[in-house]
């Protein structure tokens, strides 16, 4: 019976599109001009081809590996399920890093953003950031103990008015320096511009987190899951014209945030401007747009963070007491020991998505230490480029390099008869397309794995030790 046929209702391709740039834009961008100031114009361009060439390719992967599940199915937790069920915990480590440290980058532009709209008077620039982080807690923390958070989708349609600003007033500014000779630019926020010299090795390298997690995509399997008549061909063109229009918009604002001061600029393109009504809006609908976004954020990290505890404390008791190995078994044991076809037909539509147990006494306790702990580093560190820096190289890598790579390593160009017998019953005419058994797509995915751990090793590096 083929599972994929994709003849009911769904996403249209136009649709498909806008989500996955909408997922793939946020306020990393930002960041991007200041890439260009330490990898010059030249290498900087190359480097962001190259991510977005690479992620493009991760994410036509996660398409293929959704081949292998009844459609609608597919995640990163159920594709590893069917191909290395004992990466489960490194998946939930992923998805950990990527969602609460971009959450704690929120926080740190919020303290950046808003002593800029709203000064206070005899207060100093730190205790202004202070107060606007911690003040932000009256929005943040009681969204953050909402157990759905269906009600914050209109955080999509802020973020898309703000980053839509934000691109139009980087250039409009480059545009109106250009006419007057930026004459209107203050003379400590300009500076020379590199074509082809970089700043140095480690400079580069702290700088490739940022453009990662700039193309990254978290919601890829979503996408799929929602498309209609989702063939290979088409999921390859999505995130074809994504990737494209993503590229141009990054660019852009990369080439001309840059131009428009130089080397000058600093790690947040929005710090740069003057104190006037245009520049002060783009900075609080941003604000806006983070911190109705940071429960959306805070939402799937916690989950991960739970999946992480009980692994821990299931491995802790499983060494405590081997004899009892079959009383108090690891989460997931039960589905890693059966067929994962059998686990699909007698769970239907939930084949590797049980959830992990989470008390309301354990969901309270662990909102409240990680919505602690992100505030305690927000506090602590004020450097947005430097945590988008980190995540990048971390949870960044993982999602759009590692993960991808180990799937497309296991699915493409298997002799796993199971999993053959998975394409053929949930992949339709899909089953037969070429790239299910290219050898080259198969090394590629293997140097995906290997450039994804050497480059977080190297950019977690430069990042931390300058």
């Amino acid at each position: 019976m083929v599972e994929n046929d994709g003849t009911g209702p769904g996403a249209t391709m136009s649709s498909s599109i806008i989500n996955t740039v909408n997922s793939v834009i946020g306020s990393g961008m930002l960041v991007l001009p200041y890439a260009f100031r330490t990898d010059s114009i030249l290498l900087g361009t190359i480097l962001l081809l190259f991510a977005a060439i690479t992620n493009a390719v991760g994410l036509v992967i996660q398409g293929m590996s959704s081949k292998f599940l009844k459609q609608g199915n597919a995640t990163f937790f159920t594709v590893c399920m069917i191909t290395y069920p004992q990466l489960s915990v490194l998946f939930d480590i992923a998805i950990f890093l990527q969602c609460y440290g971009v959450a704690i980058s929120y926080l740190v532009l919020t303290g950046d953003l808003m002593p800029l709209v709203y000064s206070i008077d005899g207060w100093s620039p730190e205790k202004m950031r202070v107060l606007y982080i911690l003040g932000s807690a009256a929005i943040t923390v009681p969204l953050c103990f909402l157990h759905k958070l269906d009600s914050l989708k209109y955080a999509s349609v802020i973020a898309l008015v703000a980053i839509a600003y934000l691109v139009l007033l980087i250039y409009f500014n480059l545009f109106y320096s250009w006419v007057n000779h930026f004459e209107n630019v203050p003379i400590d926020k300009l500076g020379p511009v590199s074509f082809f010299q970089p700043q140095g090795i480690r400079p580069v390298f702290k700088t490739l987190g940022v453009i990662v997690l700039a193309y990254t995509c978290p919601n890829e399997y979503g996408i799929v899951s929602e498309l209609q008549t989702p063939t290979l061909t088409r999921i390859i063109r999505i995130v074809y014209v994504s990737m494209s229009i993503t590229v141009a918009l990054f660019f852009t604002v990369s080439l001309f945030g840059y131009l428009n001061f130089g080397n000058a600029i600093k790690g947040n393109i929005i710090l740069m401007y003057g104190d006037n009504f245009y520049s002060n809006l783009g900075r609080l609908l941003l604000v806006l747009m983070v911190l109705l976004s940071f429960p959306l954020m805070f939402h799937p990290a916690r989950v991960s963070c739970n999946n992480i505890y009980c692994a821990i404390k299931g491995w802790l008791l499983e060494g405590d007491s081997k004899e009892n190995d079959e009383q108090s078994p690891l989460l997931d044991a039960a589905v890693h020991d059966q067929d994962p076809i059998t686990v699909e037909s007698q769970e239907g539509d939930n084949i590797g998505e049980q959830d992990v147990p989470l008390p309301d006494s354990r969901f309270i306790w662990l909102t409240v230490l990680m919505l602690i702990v992100a505030y305690c580093i927000s506090v602590s560190l004020n450097s947005f480029e430097l945590i988008l820096s980190l995540v990048g190289a971390t949870g960044g890598v993982l999602i759009s390099y590692v993960l991808p790579g180990f799937y497309g390593y296991k699915l493409i160009d298997t002799d796993d008869p199971t999993l053959n017998e998975r394409l053929e019953a949930h992949g339709g005419e899909d089953s037969s397309h070429w790239l299910f058994r290219s050898r080259g797509l198969k090394l590629f995915c293997l140097g995906l794995i290997v450039w994804g751990l050497v480059s977080m090793v190297i950019c977690v590096y430069s990042s931390l030790f300058e």
